[in-house]
Protein backbone atom coordinates (compact mmCIF):
# COMPACT_ATOMS: atom_id res chain seq x y z
CA UNK A 1 0.00 0.00 0.00
CA UNK A 2 1.31 3.01 -1.24
CA UNK A 3 1.79 6.24 2.01
CA UNK A 4 0.34 9.49 1.67
CA UNK A 5 2.64 12.24 0.82
CA UNK A 6 3.01 15.00 2.75
CA UNK A 7 0.58 18.39 0.42
CA UNK A 8 3.89 20.15 0.50
CA UNK A 9 5.47 17.36 -1.93
CA UNK A 10 1.90 17.45 -3.57
CA UNK A 11 2.58 21.11 -4.71
CA UNK A 12 6.64 20.88 -5.09
CA UNK A 13 7.28 24.14 -3.71
CA UNK A 14 7.54 24.32 0.19
CA UNK A 15 5.14 26.81 2.06
CA UNK A 16 8.28 28.38 3.11
CA UNK A 17 9.50 29.30 -0.36
CA UNK A 18 5.94 30.80 -1.46
CA UNK A 19 6.42 33.21 1.49
CA UNK A 20 9.43 34.56 0.63
CA UNK A 21 7.71 35.47 -2.47
CA UNK A 22 4.43 36.38 -0.96
CA UNK A 23 5.00 38.60 1.39
CA UNK A 24 7.33 41.29 -0.60
CA UNK A 25 5.22 40.71 -3.41
CA UNK A 26 1.77 41.29 -1.44
CA UNK A 27 3.52 44.20 1.19
CA UNK A 28 5.47 45.57 -1.72
CA UNK A 29 1.99 46.04 -4.03
CA UNK A 30 -0.05 47.33 -1.43
CA UNK A 31 2.55 50.14 -0.63
CA UNK A 32 3.08 50.73 -4.66
CA UNK A 33 -1.17 51.30 -4.61
CA UNK A 34 -1.12 53.35 -1.35
CA UNK A 35 1.58 55.61 -2.81
CA UNK A 36 -0.03 56.23 -6.29
CA UNK A 37 -3.15 57.12 -4.37
CA UNK A 38 -1.67 59.50 -1.77
CA UNK A 39 -0.87 62.30 -3.75
CA UNK A 40 -4.01 62.59 -5.27
CA UNK A 41 -5.90 62.46 -1.90
CA UNK A 42 -3.59 64.91 -0.37
CA UNK A 43 -4.51 67.00 -2.84
CA UNK A 44 -8.32 65.82 -2.18
CA UNK A 45 -8.07 66.71 1.71
CA UNK A 46 -6.59 70.47 0.80
CA UNK A 47 -10.09 71.42 -1.04
CA UNK A 48 -12.80 68.83 0.37
CA UNK A 49 -11.00 67.53 3.76
CA UNK A 50 -14.48 66.13 5.02
CA UNK A 51 -14.86 63.77 2.34
CA UNK A 52 -11.50 63.07 1.19
CA UNK A 53 -9.93 62.80 5.48
CA UNK A 54 -12.13 60.26 6.46
CA UNK A 55 -11.31 58.18 2.88
CA UNK A 56 -7.78 58.50 3.14
CA UNK A 57 -7.68 56.97 6.76
CA UNK A 58 -10.30 54.04 5.31
CA UNK A 59 -7.89 53.31 2.75
CA UNK A 60 -4.77 53.48 5.24
CA UNK A 61 -6.68 50.98 7.69
CA UNK A 62 -8.03 49.21 4.84
CA UNK A 63 -3.71 48.20 3.66
CA UNK A 64 -3.01 47.24 7.63
CA UNK A 65 -5.15 44.88 7.94
CA UNK A 66 -3.99 43.44 4.08
CA UNK A 67 -0.40 43.56 5.49
CA UNK A 68 -1.35 41.92 8.57
CA UNK A 69 -3.18 39.09 6.65
CA UNK A 70 -0.36 38.50 4.18
CA UNK A 71 2.04 37.94 7.18
CA UNK A 72 0.02 36.36 8.99
CA UNK A 73 -1.18 33.27 6.27
CA UNK A 74 2.35 33.65 4.87
CA UNK A 75 4.57 32.79 8.16
CA UNK A 76 1.42 31.84 10.47
CA UNK A 77 1.98 34.08 12.84
CA UNK A 78 0.47 37.38 13.76
CA UNK A 79 2.93 40.49 12.98
CA UNK A 80 0.80 43.38 13.72
CA UNK A 81 3.73 45.61 14.79
CA UNK A 82 5.40 45.36 11.22
CA UNK A 83 2.17 45.39 9.01
CA UNK A 84 1.52 48.74 11.26
CA UNK A 85 5.02 49.89 10.34
CA UNK A 86 4.45 49.22 6.41
CA UNK A 87 1.44 50.85 6.46
CA UNK A 88 3.03 54.37 8.00
CA UNK A 89 5.79 53.93 5.56
CA UNK A 90 3.58 54.83 3.01
CA UNK A 91 2.01 58.51 4.02
CA UNK A 92 5.87 59.45 5.76
CA UNK A 93 7.55 57.72 2.21
CA UNK A 94 4.71 60.26 0.22
CA UNK A 95 5.28 63.35 2.50
CA UNK A 96 9.32 63.28 2.59
CA UNK A 97 8.90 63.13 -1.25
CA UNK A 98 6.41 66.30 -0.88
CA UNK A 99 9.04 68.03 0.98
CA UNK A 100 11.82 67.35 -1.31
CA UNK A 101 10.15 67.99 -4.67
CA UNK A 102 7.70 70.31 -3.69
CA UNK A 103 5.09 69.74 -5.82
CA UNK A 104 2.53 67.23 -7.34
CA UNK A 105 2.27 64.62 -9.10
CA UNK A 106 5.51 63.80 -8.01
CA UNK A 107 8.65 63.30 -10.48
CA UNK A 108 10.18 59.89 -10.80
CA UNK A 109 13.50 58.67 -9.22
CA UNK A 110 16.41 58.17 -11.37
CA UNK A 111 13.49 57.28 -13.45
CA UNK A 112 11.50 54.96 -11.80
CA UNK A 113 7.78 56.11 -10.64
CA UNK A 114 7.69 56.94 -7.20
CA UNK A 115 5.20 54.50 -6.27
CA UNK A 116 7.65 52.13 -7.06
CA UNK A 117 10.45 52.65 -5.52
CA UNK A 118 7.80 53.06 -2.25
CA UNK A 119 6.90 49.66 -3.05
CA UNK A 120 9.94 48.34 -3.48
CA UNK A 121 11.61 49.98 0.10
CA UNK A 122 8.31 48.09 1.91
CA UNK A 123 8.81 44.98 0.40
CA UNK A 124 11.99 44.75 1.43
CA UNK A 125 11.50 45.61 4.95
CA UNK A 126 8.67 43.15 4.57
CA UNK A 127 11.29 40.60 5.00
CA UNK A 128 12.17 40.68 8.49
CA UNK A 129 8.77 38.71 8.91
CA UNK A 130 10.69 35.74 6.90
CA UNK A 131 13.16 33.47 8.18
CA UNK A 132 17.22 33.18 6.49
CA UNK A 133 17.78 34.11 3.15
CA UNK A 134 15.12 36.33 2.24
CA UNK A 135 15.99 38.64 5.41
CA UNK A 136 19.44 39.30 3.75
CA UNK A 137 17.83 40.56 0.43
CA UNK A 138 15.43 42.63 2.12
CA UNK A 139 18.13 44.20 4.19
CA UNK A 140 20.81 44.76 0.67
CA UNK A 141 17.37 46.35 -0.71
CA UNK A 142 16.91 48.70 2.12
CA UNK A 143 20.63 49.80 2.48
CA UNK A 144 20.30 49.65 -2.03
CA UNK A 145 17.41 52.16 -1.58
CA UNK A 146 18.88 54.24 1.56
CA UNK A 147 22.28 54.95 -0.61
CA UNK A 148 20.68 56.06 -3.89
CA UNK A 149 18.17 58.27 -2.32
CA UNK A 150 21.12 59.70 0.02
CA UNK A 151 23.02 60.16 -3.04
CA UNK A 152 20.53 61.68 -5.19
CA UNK A 153 19.69 64.11 -1.89
CA UNK A 154 23.33 64.98 -1.70
CA UNK A 155 23.15 65.61 -5.19
CA UNK A 156 20.10 68.13 -5.06
CA UNK A 157 21.65 69.85 -2.11
CA UNK A 158 24.70 70.68 -4.51
CA UNK A 159 22.86 71.51 -7.79
CA UNK A 160 20.70 74.10 -5.37
CA UNK A 161 23.54 75.14 -3.32
CA UNK A 162 25.13 75.89 -6.90
CA UNK A 163 21.87 77.83 -8.44
CA UNK A 164 21.66 80.06 -5.42
CA UNK A 165 25.28 80.96 -5.72
CA UNK A 166 25.13 81.13 -9.76
CA UNK A 167 21.69 83.09 -8.94
CA UNK A 168 23.31 85.77 -6.11
CA UNK A 169 26.51 86.50 -8.72
CA UNK A 170 23.75 87.00 -11.25
CA UNK A 171 21.75 89.80 -8.83
CA UNK A 172 25.15 91.30 -7.59
CA UNK A 173 26.83 91.87 -10.85
CA UNK A 174 22.85 93.66 -11.90
CA UNK A 175 23.43 95.65 -8.88
CA UNK A 176 26.79 96.41 -9.63
CA UNK A 177 25.48 97.69 -13.19
CA UNK A 178 23.13 99.95 -12.18
CA UNK A 179 25.93 101.61 -9.66
CA UNK A 180 26.90 104.98 -10.88
CA UNK A 181 30.49 105.58 -12.84
CA UNK A 182 31.45 107.74 -10.26
CA UNK A 183 33.74 110.54 -10.64
CA UNK A 184 37.90 111.57 -9.33
CA UNK A 185 40.69 113.26 -10.29
CA UNK A 186 43.94 112.91 -12.15
CA UNK A 187 45.19 115.91 -10.81
CA UNK A 188 49.06 115.07 -9.69
CA UNK A 189 50.24 114.55 -6.47
CA UNK A 190 46.22 114.24 -5.15
CA UNK A 191 45.70 111.42 -3.04
CA UNK A 192 41.55 110.09 -3.73
CA UNK A 193 39.59 107.86 -2.05
CA UNK A 194 36.23 106.13 -3.14
CA UNK A 195 33.81 106.71 -0.23
CA UNK A 196 30.12 105.54 -1.11
CA UNK A 197 29.28 104.41 -4.76
CA UNK A 198 25.47 103.67 -5.06
CA UNK A 199 23.19 103.86 -7.83
CA UNK A 200 22.34 107.21 -6.50
CA UNK A 201 25.12 109.03 -5.30
CA UNK A 202 29.01 108.19 -5.76
CA UNK A 203 31.01 110.26 -3.56
CA UNK A 204 35.37 110.43 -4.13
CA UNK A 205 37.60 112.22 -1.39
CA UNK A 206 40.33 114.46 -2.56
CA UNK A 207 43.64 115.19 -0.59
CA UNK A 208 46.03 117.77 -1.91
CA UNK A 209 48.78 118.81 0.34
CA UNK A 210 46.38 118.31 3.21
CA UNK A 211 43.58 120.73 1.73
CA UNK A 212 40.69 118.73 1.37
CA UNK A 213 37.97 118.36 -1.45
CA UNK A 214 34.86 116.42 -2.31
CA UNK A 215 33.78 115.16 -5.62
CA UNK A 216 29.87 113.56 -5.36
CA UNK A 217 28.66 112.41 -8.58
CA UNK A 218 24.58 112.16 -8.05
CA UNK A 219 21.83 110.83 -10.59
CA UNK A 220 19.88 113.21 -11.75
CA UNK A 221 18.36 113.77 -15.01
CA UNK A 222 18.43 116.43 -17.58
CA UNK A 223 16.85 119.40 -17.10
CA UNK A 224 14.37 119.06 -20.35
CA UNK A 225 12.72 122.43 -21.87
CA UNK A 226 13.92 124.28 -18.31
CA UNK A 227 16.61 126.63 -18.42
CA UNK A 228 19.98 124.42 -18.56
CA UNK A 229 21.88 127.31 -16.89
CA UNK A 230 19.17 127.59 -14.46
CA UNK A 231 18.31 124.73 -13.59
CA UNK A 232 22.19 123.61 -13.50
CA UNK A 233 22.85 127.00 -10.75
CA UNK A 234 19.65 125.60 -8.52
CA UNK A 235 21.71 122.24 -8.01
CA UNK A 236 24.71 123.79 -7.69
CA UNK A 237 22.77 125.65 -4.44
CA UNK A 238 21.92 122.07 -2.86
CA UNK A 239 18.36 122.11 -4.68
CA UNK A 240 17.62 125.19 -1.95
CA UNK A 241 13.25 125.32 -2.14
CA UNK A 242 11.76 123.23 -4.81
CA UNK A 243 12.75 123.92 -8.84
CA UNK A 244 9.76 126.39 -9.99
CA UNK A 245 9.16 125.64 -13.52
CA UNK A 246 9.79 128.31 -15.75
CA UNK A 247 13.08 129.57 -13.66
CA UNK A 248 16.08 130.97 -15.59
CA UNK A 249 19.81 131.57 -14.93
CA UNK A 250 18.54 135.36 -14.04
CA UNK A 251 17.08 133.92 -10.85
CA UNK A 252 20.34 132.68 -9.32
CA UNK A 253 23.13 135.13 -10.95
CA UNK A 254 23.53 136.06 -7.32
CA UNK A 255 24.97 132.98 -6.17
CA UNK A 256 26.13 131.29 -9.26
CA UNK A 257 27.96 132.12 -12.42
CA UNK A 258 28.84 129.81 -15.46
CA UNK A 259 32.52 129.63 -16.00
CA UNK A 260 34.50 126.96 -18.45
CA UNK A 261 33.11 123.34 -18.51
CA UNK A 262 30.26 124.23 -15.88
CA UNK A 263 28.84 126.39 -13.06
CA UNK A 264 30.39 127.59 -9.76
CA UNK A 265 29.30 128.78 -6.98
CA UNK A 266 29.53 133.01 -6.47
CA UNK A 267 32.82 132.51 -4.42
CA UNK A 268 34.62 129.96 -6.25
CA UNK A 269 34.55 126.75 -3.68
CA UNK A 270 31.73 124.59 -5.25
CA UNK A 271 31.90 124.11 -8.81
CA UNK A 272 29.05 122.04 -10.93
CA UNK A 273 28.97 120.25 -14.15
CA UNK A 274 27.24 116.86 -15.99
CA UNK A 275 28.93 113.40 -16.95
CA UNK A 276 26.78 111.42 -18.66
CA UNK A 277 23.62 112.92 -17.78
CA UNK A 278 24.98 112.44 -13.92
CA UNK A 279 25.37 115.44 -11.93
CA UNK A 280 29.07 116.00 -10.22
CA UNK A 281 29.76 118.47 -7.92
CA UNK A 282 33.51 119.36 -6.33
CA UNK A 283 33.41 120.66 -2.90
CA UNK A 284 36.05 123.08 -1.28
CA UNK A 285 36.61 120.98 1.95
CA UNK A 286 39.26 121.65 5.04
CA UNK A 287 41.60 124.14 3.86
CA UNK A 288 40.39 124.35 0.47
CA UNK A 289 41.42 126.85 -2.06
CA UNK A 290 39.39 128.08 -5.04
CA UNK A 291 42.96 127.51 -6.93
CA UNK A 292 42.09 123.83 -5.61
CA UNK A 293 38.51 123.72 -6.78
CA UNK A 294 39.10 124.71 -10.30
CA UNK A 295 42.54 122.40 -10.62
CA UNK A 296 40.18 119.42 -9.61
CA UNK A 297 37.10 120.36 -11.85
CA UNK A 298 39.67 120.63 -15.01
CA UNK A 299 40.87 116.83 -14.72
CA UNK A 300 37.39 115.31 -13.46
CA UNK A 301 37.32 111.60 -14.79
CA UNK A 302 35.60 108.43 -14.06
CA UNK A 303 36.39 105.87 -11.37
CA UNK A 304 38.59 103.38 -12.69
CA UNK A 305 36.65 100.17 -12.89
CA UNK A 306 38.84 98.22 -10.94
CA UNK A 307 38.42 100.43 -8.02
CA UNK A 308 34.56 100.75 -8.44
CA UNK A 309 34.90 96.88 -8.49
CA UNK A 310 37.33 96.74 -5.12
CA UNK A 311 34.75 98.85 -3.30
CA UNK A 312 31.92 96.94 -4.37
CA UNK A 313 33.54 93.68 -3.83
CA UNK A 314 33.87 94.93 0.03
CA UNK A 315 30.90 97.04 -0.04
CA UNK A 316 28.64 93.86 -1.14
CA UNK A 317 30.07 91.32 1.71
CA UNK A 318 29.08 93.82 4.31
CA UNK A 319 25.86 92.25 6.53
CA UNK A 320 22.73 93.97 5.84
CA UNK A 321 21.29 97.24 8.07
Amino acid sequence: MTALRPAAEETGTPPDRLAAFAVPLGCGALAAFGAAVGPGLVVGILFAPAVMLPLGLVLLVGIAFANAAILRAATGRRRIGLAVVLTLLVPAAIGAELVAQGEIPLDPRYGVPVPVVIGALVAGISTFALPRWAKLVGGLTIVLAAVLYGWQAASDAAQEAAAARASNVVAREAMYDNLLPGATTTLTGARTDLRTLTGEVAEVGVDRDGRELTITMSAWGDPGEEDPDGFACWLLSSGEGSWIEGQTYADFADRCRIVDGGWASSDGLTFGTYRDGNWVTVDAGPAATVEDVTAVASTLTDVPEAQRRAHWEVMSDLPAG
